[in-house]
């Protein structure tokens, strides 16, 4: 029995059994008010509640420019450490975003990772780094004693014992700038790169320290190799990232292979735009059914996501007015992402009840 229903029986109760106990007299209309705001309250407690979940859905990207396999785990990543997966189409961007994930995440005592693929694909990406550390910098410095980490992979299978560096420079940042200026970029094979294994590399270095915020700033455009050329999985990253009190949040930043160079990789790239497209949806909450009528008439790709973050329903739709009966996903919230045939979307969260 759906919970709306259950509170319902209750209510239809109460009010029978307060009748039966008033010397059959007529309720007043203030108390069948005061019945009514009851029954209200309850709902309005498990409507605020599924509200209050924060659910983060994969981000949009163009497939023929990023990694499919480095988006789908990355975004697993970060969802299941309470992290962020952001992607880049332009490398002159990342110095900003690496800004903004500092200033909206780090907080004072925190431990703070770079963990930077260098392999060649890389090459203008660790340049945009390089030149905007300084910047970086002064943002952590905005903060209470941040101990900065910064790492950098490739391949171990294929880059010898120069497939990982790293330097623990605690509060000194100014050494960080030299660490990062000798950087060089290796070979790294095929294309994915041993992202777990780096992770677990850390370990050797006791670097995870603080009682307070720990996070790892992922940068990378390449999936990770799995076994049995990684000795870890995405799983053990998972796990050993939640196996502490302080779990160790990932923020990673997906940038795409294209150079900046490659005028026509960066100029064909489809960038996608939030924007207005729905009208209403309704009703909000909802036993399963739900109505979406749009801006205009036009088609849509249209995709459901459970509070997970997980596609769990798709459809292409042509028109203004769609309806769908959703009852057989569980009780929940969840996130309607409408996609326009000129790249705009919209995202808009539902409660079934």
């Amino acid at each position: 029995m759906r919970y709306e229903n259950i509170v319902a029986c209750f209510f239809l109760f109460s009010l029978f059994f307060v009748s039966c106990n008033m010397d059959s007299r007529k309720l007043s209309e203030e108390e069948i008010l005061a019945l009514q705001r009851s029954k209200d309250d309850s709902i309005a407690v498990i409507i605020d509640s599924l509200n209050s979940v924060n659910i983060y859905v994969p981000p949009l990207y163009d497939e023929r420019f990023f990694d499919s396999g480095a988006v789908t785990n990355f975004c697993e990543l970060a969802t299941k450490t309470k992290g962020e997966l952001k992607i880049l189409v332009n490398s002159k961007l990342l110095t900003n975003e690496i800004v903004r994930i500092i200033k909206d995440k780090v907080t004072n005592d925190a431990d703070f990772l770079l963990l930077i693929d260098k392999t060649s694909s890389m090459a203008d990406d660790i340049d945009v780094v390089k030149k905007g550390l300084e910047k970086i910098i002064s943002e952590i410095s905005q903060f209470k004693n941040v101990r900065l980490g910064i790492a950098m992979y490739g391949d171990k299978n294929e880059d010898g014992d120069d497939w990982f560096s790293f330097k623990d420079f605690g509060t000194n940042y100014s050494e960080a700038k030299a660490f990062v200026e000798n950087i060089e970029v290796t070979g790294g094979g095929d294309w994915p790169e041993s992202v777990y294994d780096a992770f677990f590399k850390i370990e050797d270095y006791n670097f995870w320290r603080s009682g307070t915020k720990r996070m790892t700033l992922l940068i990378g455009d390449a999936c990770s190799l799995e076994k049995p050329l990684s000795d870890h999985t995405l799983s053990d990253v998972i796990n050993k990232a939640n196996e502490h009190k302080i779990i160790t949040n990932f923020y990673p930043i997906i940038v795409t292979p294209a150079s900046d160079e490659d005028a026509d990789g960066i100029r064909n790239t489809v960038i996608y735009n939030e924007g207005k497209l729905i009208s209403k949806l309704y009703p909000n909450p909802s036993s399963g059914e739900i109505t979406v009528t749009f801006e205009k008439d036009d088609e849509y790709m249209l995709y459901v996501f459970d509070n997970n973050g997980r596609s769990v329903y798709s459809e292409k739709f042509t028109g203004n007015t769609w309806t769908k009966d959703l009852s057989w996903l569980h009780t929940g919230a969840f996130v309607l992402r409408a996609i326009g045939k000129n790249t705009t979307f919209e995202s808009m969260k539902f409660i079934i009840l």
